[in-house]
């Protein structure tokens, strides 16, 4: 499975809202966007710590065409108090090599999984960042309950839509698993979406994992 400007082989199409206004929930942005017929989803993002929106989310939408149309007519468009822009939830990783500058290059660039990534690296002992490296793919997903086993992190993780998820490794005593996407692109879409999804009366934490 490959994630191409936004499509993965599921199906939708994701692209990124950024710049939203701390009142729009995720009803208020799928009405925003439910003008387009293939519109079939839309998320903000929550700091789980403030309970205060992160600014940004995404909307999934079944047509390619349409989601571009989106990314197009709705920059800069007033959404609450504010003016959002639109843009594919995840590059090609040719377009991620290609970027020296990684603005935008992922979606992990516009949230707050920052430091996650920064500990990540120093718990394997990389000095590479493995938010440009597209040899990365592996999600790394701690502060699992003990008796979160592997199918279900599978089925949290698959429930998210963002692409293949090849194999979920789970180490049930120790609180922590493993998932490894087919492409970088969807594994940065899949930290940015699950971190801080409560899963059993816990928020996971979600960071990269080992190449």
């Amino acid at each position: 499975m490959q994630v191409h400007k936004g499509r993965i082989h599921l199906g939708h199409f994701h692209i990124f809202v950024g710049d939203l206004s701390s009142e729009v929930n995720d009803a208020t942005l799928y009405a925003c966007f439910s003008t387009y017929p293939s519109c079939s989803d839309a998320r903000v993002m929550w700091d789980n710590k403030t309970g205060r929106s992160r600014g940004y989310g995404f909307v999934s939408f079944r047509n390619q065409q349409e989601a571009e149309t989106a990314i197009t007519e709705m920059t800069g468009k007033w959404l609450g108090s504010r003016q959002i822009r639109c843009n594919w939830a995840t590059k090609t990783n040719a377009e991620e090599k290609q970027e020296t500058d990684n603005h935008n290059a992922v979606v992990l660039t516009n949230g707050g999984s920052s430091n996650a990534a920064m500990e990540a690296n120093q718990d394997t002992g990389s000095k590479e960042n493995p938010e440009n490296n597209p040899d990365f793919t592996t999600v790394y997903v701690g502060n699992l309950g003990h008796e979160v086993n592997r199918d279900e992190l599978h089925r949290h993780f698959y429930n998210l839509g963002v692409g293949a998820i090849e194999e979920v490794r789970v180490q049930q005593e120790k609180g922590f698993g493993f998932i490894r996407y087919s492409t970088h692109g969807e594994a940065a879409l899949a930290i940015q979406m699950a971190n801080g999804l409560v899963v059993r009366g816990k928020p996971i934490k979600c960071s990269w994992g080992n190449k």
